[in-house]
């Protein structure tokens, strides 16, 4: 073969190439054409994420602001409470015995206070009262009856879960009596040990 007819040829197969390319190019455009429009949908749906997640954090951030500033709030209520509390417990003590029972018109409410204070100072009376009146039926019953039984006898069931290390939760759901009573049981049974 001569040299020129090989020239002509590859020239030929350039020329042949040269448009099959083009041809590809065209052909792969629209594939090329969905992946960015497959990359857009996708950074715009990012973009919405990131968006929402930053709505939900300042959510998250001002509902922390509100419980921070509600158990603040609490707090200072609970002080006010307890000095309310310690005001009642000097102001009784240093009241004269008028009588052994007293009714809850008898403890004097300060008016400065919230209802909820008053609320609390009301049923703080009222289980004084309904104590007293027990103790003074109590009392009678022990007139009667020449020995009175024991705490620790009447609630044998309550000492043995408390002497077994039982939180006091665990004593009141295992034996039917509620937290404030058991409290105030072990509270009785310390004093009339002592």
């Amino acid at each position: 073969m001569s040299p020129w007819i090989i020239i002509v040829i590859l020239g030929a197969c350039a020329i042949a190439y040269a448009y099959i390319m083009p041809r590809k190019n065209k052909a792969q455009e629209p594939g090329h054409q969905l992946v960015q429009e497959m990359e857009s949908t996708l950074e715009h749906y990012m973009t919405e994420i990131e968006n929402d997640n930053d709505a939900l954090i300042q959510r998250v951030a001002e509902m922390k602001g509100e419980a921070t500033a509600a158990d603040q709030r609490m707090q200072s209520q609970l002080q006010e409470l307890q000095q309310r509390l310690d005001q009642l417990e000097q102001s009784k003590m240093n009241e004269p015995v008028a009588s052994p029972v007293q009714h809850p018109g008898n403890m004097p409410v300060q008016a400065s206070g919230g209802l909820q204070a008053q609320a609390l100072v009301k049923s703080v009376q009222a289980e004084a009262a309904q104590q007293a009146q027990e103790a003074d039926l109590q009392s009678s019953k022990t007139e009667s009856v020449p020995q009175r039984e024991s705490i620790k006898v009447r609630y044998a069931e309550l000492f043995s879960l408390h002497a077994e290390g039982k939180s006091m939760d665990a004593i009141s759901k295992q034996t039917g009596i509620q937290r404030g009573e058991v409290q105030l049981i072990l509270q009785l049974a310390e004093r009339e040990e002592s």
